[in-house]
């Protein structure tokens, strides 16, 4: 005979699933005091496996990116690199707040890291685009990779102003409007400031910035990554550069698997339908796509 516990717990766990969720936490955490090890909670995720950048890792890709948290690290606690973003979020009150959440970001750093590593590692070009480059965060992990070639180019769009109607043409995107006020061109500079010969920037509205006069677009590009919030310049800045993308060459949307964010993924979907791509897509949100022609 089925144990009748067992058959409660189905029952709950299939017609009531936050309800049991609730039970679960306050009979197993509170109750009997049981605690998961979890060796990693944030951005969405929590994981009892581990984790890529544990000191006892021996690969050269990890060891690579212990080495870029490390430094990153050090500048952030020495207040030479501010991250805007986790400052000005609302549950944020102190530094040691900032650097908390922060570390929760470290799963999508990871990706970031492997992408252009990757990318670095199979192009010739050494030029990297980034669509909504904010205070410099997921750029410091990819140009610690292209560092290498010290002729490597990185070139950043964004407003580096709050978000506009104008770009927003749905009512999911409408709803950010007015967001990022904070965000000015001299935070991002100042933060990269190491790597100001190699880097380019195009300050203004995707897509309109990428038709001015002023603004330097690439020829060819090995890593694009697209951080814009938003569908529509989401599908403009894909039209632009993916045809200048190197075959191997790799794309990182950093937006399309999270919820508030589904025109995002509608649109990349749409352009990437009949594209002769690998596509993966990561727990973090983030997907990943390799040019293969």
């Amino acid at each position: 005979m089925i144990n009748i516990k067992i058959l409660i717990k189905k029952f709950l766990k299939n017609n009531f699933e936050n309800l049991y969720e609730i039970i679960y936490i306050l009979l197993f955490n509170i109750i009997l005091r049981r605690k998961k090890d979890y060796t990693f909670r944030g951005w969405g995720l929590q994981t009892t496996t581990s984790l890529p950048w544990t000191e006892d890792v021996k690969n050269k890709t990890s060891k690579k990116f212990i080495e870029n948290v490390k430094i990153l690290d050090e500048k952030i606690k020495q207040r030479e690199f501010y991250l805007a973003q986790i400052t000005n979020h609302y549950e944020n009150s102190s530094f040691e707040d900032v650097f908390k959440h922060y570390k929760t970001l470290s799963y999508r750093s990871y990706v970031i890291h492997f992408s252009s590593l990757l990318a670095f590692n199979n192009t010739k070009s050494k030029n990297i685009v980034e669509c909504g480059s904010a205070e410099g965060l997921s750029t410091f992990f990819c140009i610690r990779n292209y560092y290498q070639d010290k002729d490597f180019k990185a070139y950043l769009y964004d407003s580096w102003e709050k978000m506009r109607a104008k770009e927003l043409v749905n009512d999911e995107d409408l709803l950010r409007m007015g967001n990022y006020d904070y965000l000015n061109i001299d935070i991002i500079k100042k933060n990269l400031k190491e790597y100001e010969e190699n880097i380019i920037y195009n300050k203004g509205f995707i897509p309109e910035v990428l038709n001015l006069n002023t603004t330097k677009n690439p020829e060819e590009l090995s890593w694009l990554h697209i951080d814009l919030n938003s569908a529509f310049p989401t599908t403009k800045a894909l039209e632009f550069f993916y045809p200048k993308i190197e075959k191997k060459g790799i794309i990182l949307l950093d937006d399309y698997g999270h919820k508030n964010f589904s025109q995002t993924r509608v649109a990349a979907e749409t352009f990437f339908q009949n594209k002769d791509v690998d596509f993966l897509q990561f727990m973090t949100g983030q997907a990943m796509i390799i040019k293969k022609s």
